[in-house]
C-alpha cells in the first residue's frame, strides 16, 4: 500500500489516504473539492519528486503539504491540459518520433541525417518556412454574411467605404447580382464573382474620404484576389487564417525532398499521413529492416502508431501541431507512451480519461486502462461511474468545493446526492437555421446542419471529427453576434484572481475609494497601485529560486496572502477592509454586497452556476477545469452575443453540477439566446432541442442524426 498522511495541499483538510498497488484507485467528488490537489499536486508530485531528486542537479522544492508518506513509487501524472502554444511543436517532435524517422530515411537512402532535420533553413519549404501553412485571407472572416451587398459586406473594406460601396454596386449591376440580397443568400457563382472576379471594364468612381472628394479610375478586383483598387491598401491580419501551404502541400520540407522516398513515401508525405493509413508502410519497414539500430527505430514507430490507432487516434499524424490537439487527445497520446514503455509498477495519475469521448470510443480507452492496472498503480480522477466496479479503492472528497471541500466523505452519501429528480423541459423547435458546411480552409466537405434558434443545441461525434473547429472557426462566420467559449484554462498574469476574472476588481476598489474619498489607485494592488503589500508586491506570495527559475512559492505572511498593504486595514466599509473582501467566498461577498445592484448581480450569477465556494482573491491558477469553464460562461454574459458556442461545458463536473449549468444555459435561452454546445455527456441530451452527431466517412463530414 502507498500511504500518505496529514495532507493539507491547497484546500485538503489534513486527510490520510492509502492506495492499492497494481490496481485502480478512484477519486470522486464535486468540482473544486480537491481531487486534482490530491491526485496531481500531492501524490503525483511526491512520486515525481522522489524519482527526480535522485539524479537531477536542480530540483524544484515541492509545494505539497503532508506529514508523511511511505512505499511511494515513480509517478507519471497525465493531465488533460494542453497549454503548449509552440506552433512548431508537433506530435513527432513532442514524443521523439521525428528523430527515429530521420534516422531511418538517412540510413535507407545513404543520405546524411541532417538533410531531414526541420530546424535547418535549407531543408524547409521556401514559401512557409517549415510551418506547413501560410497566412491567407479567410472568406469566413472577411465577410458579413448577413449584410446586404448594397452595404458592402467585406469587413476589411471599411477605410474608404464610400469608394468600395460604389464600385461594388457598379460591378454587381454589370454582373446581374441583386445588391439588396445579403451575401448568404447569393448563388455560389455570385459569391465567387464578388470574391475572385475581375471586371471587364474600368469604373470612374468619385468618392468622399475624410470630408474630401477624390476620383479613382480602376477595374473591380474581387476581395480575395488581393489586388488593391486603391493605393496604400493593406488587409488586416485579423482577417487571415492558416491555409495549407500551396507549395509543399503542408509537408513542410523543400521540394527537393520529394525525390527522396522510402517505400513510395517522401518524409513529408509520411509525416502528414494519418496513423490509420500507415500500416502498410510500417509493415514493409519492419520486414525489410535488418540493421539492429534501424530495427529499434522501426519498432518504436510501429508501436506508437499501432497503439494510437487502438486508442482512437488514427486520424492524427506526426506533423500535427500540438497546440491544435484537444486536452483529451494529448492525454491519450501520453497514454500511448505509457503503454509502450518497458518500465513496470509505475504510479499513473489520470484526469478524467473518458471525458470528451464519444459513446463508441469510451470502451476502447476503458479496456486499455483496465489492462494497465495489472502492471501499474492507477490513480484516476473521474466523475462517471465507469470505473466503480473495477476500483479497489474509492476516495470521495467533498462535501462541496473550495472551503467546503477537502475532506473525505462517505461514498454512499455522495452517490445518493447525485440521484436527483430531474424534470426535463420539452425543448421547443421553432426557428431552424440551415448551415452549409463546405470550406476548404477547415476541411468540411458538403454537409448541411440545422441549428435551432433560441434553444439548446448539442454537437457530438468522435474525437477529431471537427466539433471544436465547427464552434471556433466556422460558426463565427455564420452568425454576426457570436461568442465562442473554449476549453483551455483562463491564463492571466501571476496576480490574476477570481475578482479579475469576474470583472469585479474595479468595482470593489472604486467602492472603497468613494467611501473614503480617495483615488482608486490607493486601493489598487496591481502595477502602479499604492495599496500593494511592500513585502510581496501585491501578488500574495513570495517566490524563491534562481533568476530564471522559481523553485518554490510561499504565502506572504505580511499581507496574509491577500496582496494588500496592512495600512489599508483601517479603511473599512461596514466593518470590513478591502483585504477582508478578498478573503470572502462568492456566497459571503454576495450577502455583503446585497445593496449594490451591479456587484450583487455578478456574484448571484456565479453562485447560481455553483461557484459560490470560490474565494474572491483566489488565484486563477488554482481553479479546477470545471470551475474555469463556468467562469468563462459568466464572463461571456457581458458580451452582446446572441449565439454562444461552448466547448465541453460539462467536463469535470458531477451530475448535480451538470444540472446547474444546464439550468443556467436555459436562462440564456429564456433571454432569446441560441446556445450550441459540443459535449458527450449523455445525461444532458434530453435538455437539448437539437442533437447534431457528426462523423467523417471516407474524408467527408456527414451528419448521422
Amino acid at each position: 500500500m502507498i500511504e500518505v498522511t496529514g495532507i493539507e495541499t491547497n484546500n485538503l483538510k489534513n486527510i490520510d489516504v492509502a492506495l492499492h498497488k497494481e490496481a485502480i484507485n478512484l477519486i470522486l467528488g464535486p468540482s473544486g473539492s480537491g481531487k486534482s490537489s490530491l491526485a496531481f499536486d500531492t501524490i503525483g508530485k511526491i512520486g515525481q519528486h522522489e524519482m527526480i531528486s535522485m539524479f537531477a542537479d536542480e530540483v524544484t522544492e515541492p509545494n505539497y503539504k503532508v506529514k508523511s508518506y511511505s512505499n511511494m513509487i515513480a509517478a507519471v501524472p497525465i493531465s488533460q491540459s494542453n497549454n503548449n502554444n509552440n506552433i512548431r511543436s508537433t506530435i513527432g517532435t513532442y514524443f521523439g518520433i521525428n528523430r527515429s524517422i530521420c534516422l531511418l530515411y538517412s540510413a535507407l537512402l545513404g543520405v546524411e541525417d541532417s538533410f531531414f532535420v526541420l530546424n535547418k533553413e535549407k531543408n524547409v519549404c521556401s514559401e512557409c518556412k517549415g510551418l506547413g501553412f501560410v497566412r491567407k485571407l479567410d472568406p469566413n472572416l472577411i465577410i458579413d454574411y448577413n449584410a446586404p451587398i448594397a452595404k458592402c459586406p467585406i469587413k476589411f473594406w471599411t477605410r474608404n467605404r464610400d469608394f468600395y460601396s460604389q464600385i461594388l454596386k457598379l460591378y454587381c449591376e454589370d454582373e446581374g447580382i441583386d445588391i439588396q440580397k445579403n451575401f448568404r443568400t447569393l448563388k455560389k457563382s455570385e459569391k465567387q464573382s464578388i470574391l475572385y472576379g475581375e471586371s471587364k471594364k474600368k469604373y470612374i468612381v468619385k468618392y468622399k474620404h475624410a470630408g474630401i472628394f477624390s476620383t479613382r479610375t480602376t477595374k473591380f478586383y474581387g476581395a480575395l484576389t488581393e489586388i488593391p483598387m486603391l493605393r496604400k491598401f493593406s488587409s488586416n491580419k485579423k482577417f487571415m487564417a492558416n491555409i495549407e501551404c500551396p507549395v509543399c502541400n503542408g509537408y513542410k520540407y523543400s521540394l527537393a525532398h520529394n525525390e527522396f522516398k522510402v517505400f513510395e513515401f517522401s518524409i513529408g508525405e509520411l509525416m502528414c499521413t494519418p496513423f490509420s493509413e500507415m500500416s502498410g508502410w510500417v509493415r514493409k519497414l519492419l520486414d525489410e529492416t535488418s540493421c539492429s539500430n534501424l530495427s529499434f527505430a522501426a519498432s518504436q514507430i510501429s508501436r506508437f502508431i499501432k497503439k494510437s490507432v487502438e486508442l482512437g487516434l488514427g486520424h492524427l499524424f506526426f506533423n500535427r501541431s500540438i497546440p491544435t490537439l484537444s486536452g483529451g487527445e494529448l492525454q491519450r497520446l501520453r497514454l500511448v507512451q505509457v503503454f509502450n514503455t518497458q518500465l513496470s509498477n509505475l504510479l499513473i495519475v489520470l484526469d478524467e480519461p473518458l471525458a470528451g469521448l464519444s459513446k463508441n470510443e469510451k470502451p476502447l480507452i476503458y479496456d486499455e486502462i483496465v489492462k494497465l492496472s495489472k502492471y501499474h498503480t492507477m490513480l484516476i480522477v473521474d466523475h462517471s461511474k465507469s470505473f466503480l466496479s473495477k476500483a479497489k479503492k474509492i476516495i470521495v472528497l467533498g462535501e462541496g468545493g473550495g472551503k467546503n471541500g477537502g475532506s473525505i466523505v462517505d461514498t454512499n452519501k455522495f452517490f445518493n446526492s447525485q440521484e436527483i429528480d430531474i424534470k426535463y423541459l420539452q425543448p421547443k423547435i421553432e426557428n431552424v437555421v440551415r448551415i452549409d458546411l463546405d470550406s476548404p480552409v477547415y476541411g468540411f466537405k458538403g454537409v448541411n446542419i440545422e441549428i435551432v434558434e433560441k434553444s439548446l443545441n448539442i454537437v457530438t461525434g468522435k474525437s477529431g471529427v471537427g466539433k471544436t473547429i465547427l464552434l471556433s472557426c466556422y460558426l463565427p462566420r455564420c452568425f454576426e453576434k457570436y461568442q465562442y467559449i473554449q476549453q483551455k484554462s483562463l491564463m492571466g498574469k501571476k496576480d490574476s484572481s477570481v475578482a479579475t476574472a469576474l470583472g469585479i476588481l474595479d468595482l470593489i476598489q472604486t467602492g472603497y475609494a468613494k467611501a473614503h474619498n480617495k483615488d482608486r489607485k490607493f486601493f489598487s494592488k496591481l502595477a502602479g497601485g499604492v495599496g500593494a503589500c511592500n513585502s510581496c508586491g501585491g501578488v500574495g506570495f513570495i517566490a524563491f529560486g534562481s533568476d530564471y527559475r522559481i523553485n518554490t512559492m510561499i504565502d506572504c505572511e505580511q499581507c496574509k496572502a491577500t496582496g494588500y498593504s496592512r495600512r489599508l486595514e483601517k479603511y473599512q466599509i461596514r466593518g470590513k477592509s478591502i483585504s477582508h473582501i478578498f478573503k470572502m467566498t462568492i456566497d459571503e461577498a454576495k450577502d455583503f454586497y446585497r445593496s449594490d445592484k451591479k456587484m450583487f448581480t455578478v456574484l448571484s450569477n456565479a453562485s447560481d452556476i455553483m461557484l459560490g465556494h470560490l474565494v474572491i482573491g483566489q488565484p486563477m491558477s488554482t481553479l479546477s477545469g470545471g470551475e474555469n469553464i463556468r467562469i468563462k460562461i459568466l464572463k461571456s454574459l457581458s458580451s452582446t452575443a446572441n449565439i454562444y458556442g461552448i466547448d465541453e461545458p460539462f467536463k469535470g463536473l458531477c451530475l448535480t453540477e451538470i444540472y446547474s449549468v444546464i439550468q443556467f444555459l436555459l436562462r440564456l435561452v429564456a433571454k432569446n439566446k441560441t446556445v450550441i454546445v459540443a459535449d458527450h455527456m449523455e445525461e444532458s441530451f434530453p435538455f437539448f432541442a437539437k442533437r447534431i452527431e457528426l462523423a467523417n466517412i471516407e474524408g467527408k463530414l456527414v451528419e448521422l442524426s
